[in-house]
């Protein structure tokens, strides 16, 4: 199994000292801890994207990979997600075909739909239409990046004809992930185009997702496709320390920090979830020693056979030497130990 680390450029006051950082001193810590983690050998590093609210500063995580392009060489550089749904695919294909070709083909672009209310109302849109807007901008995306001309009618944006989408990305398929959650539309997308599929899973008890996990497997059975199932990736709010004592004592005010601060689309600050609970066996977050850690992602690999795991670490006003630290640990003691665990083929297997 692969591990990468995912980031939203969360930006929030350190609880402990008050202490928040400039928007530009956050970003440019996203990019610096994308070259160590190359170095570390991660396989991913994943840039998300937030809209209009409090926590995150990232709201187009093209142009920050294009910065982290130009620092790195080897480790793929991947959206976590790219709010398809939300924007125009055609501005979609042009803008990640540039970084693909200034990462010399190593973008991994997923494809989802915010789960927030305020970019739908922001830029005109009915949330009651985000599956068909995630389906058809996906659909069209695929297009613009396999054909050469594009004539193409829809339902959420004008029509195109004989459009040419310009640069070209440099890798000849299409590097295209399939955002998912509880629901079963994008295990139906990604199933139907043959497209691998990351299962949004820092929010929930870990056994909540094994259906849509093995719905995947299920159904690229079932649809006739003659080559093994596409990979499947899923997500965890990560710490690791060399005793899980100080694990949970430096990430308990940060986690809480992060899981408290006011959401888009809310009016209120919501109560945190015990940070025991949310840390347990049964809970959705990682946090203790490197064995501990190994455990935890050994139990979840276990439970949904998939092959590539992303771990957000920076995140609550975490100092970045804390990140840092966490990282290369979880890079000298982690990581070698899950590269063994391999893919599930086969539903319950």
């Amino acid at each position: 199994m692969q591990l990468g680390l995912i980031t939203f450029g969360s930006l929030l006051p350190d609880p402990l000292t008050g202490k928040t950082l400039t928007q530009r001193q956050r970003l440019r810590d996203v990019v610096r801890a994308a070259a160590e983690a190359e170095d570390a050998g991660f396989a991913w590093y994943t840039v998300g994207e937030h809209h209009f609210g409090e926590r995150d500063v990232i709201s187009s995580p093209a142009p920050v990979l294009a910065a982290i392009a130009e620092h790195t060489s080897t480790i793929r550089l991947a959206t976590g997600t790219t709010l398809v749904a939300n924007r125009d695919p055609v501005l979609v294909a042009e803008d990640y075909a540039l970084v693909d070709l200034l990462s010399d083909g190593r973008l991994e672009l997923i494809a989802g739909a915010s789960f927030f209310p305020e970019p739908y109302a922001v830029f005109g849109q009915s949330p009651e239409s985000k599956a068909a807007r995630k389906r058809e901008n996906t659909e069209l995306l695929i297009r613009l990046w396999t054909e050469e001309r594009v004539t193409w009618q829809g339902e959420f944006r004008p029509p195109l004809t004989e459009v040419t989408v310009q640069p070209r990305p440099s890798q000849s398929a299409p590097p295209l992930w399939i955002s998912g959650g509880v629901g079963s539309e994008s295990v139906h997308l990604a199933v139907e185009h043959g497209l691998p599929l990351v299962v949004g899973t820092t929010a929930r008890e870990p056994r909540t997702f094994v259906p849509v996990f093995d719905a995947y497997r299920t159904l690229w059975q079932e649809s006739g496709h003659t080559d093994p199932p596409g990979r499947l990736g899923a997500a965890s709010h990560v710490f690791v320390a060399e005793s899980s004592q100080r694990a949970r004592s430096v990430w308990a005010s940060y986690m809480n920090n992060y899981l408290t601060v006011k959401k888009p689309g809310s009016t209120h600050f919501t109560t945190p979830p015990d940070f025991g609970t949310y840390i347990g066996d049964n809970g959705p977050a990682i946090c203790g020693s490197p064995a501990e850690v190994v455990d935890k992602l050994g139990r979840l690999h276990e439970l949904w056979g998939h092959d590539l795991h992303l771990l957000a670490i920076d995140v609550g006003g975490i100092p970045y030497a804390e990140v840092q630290a966490a990282t290369e640990l979880t890079a000298a003691e982690v990581l070698p130990q899950v590269a063994v665990l391999g893919s599930r083929a086969v539903t319950g297997a």
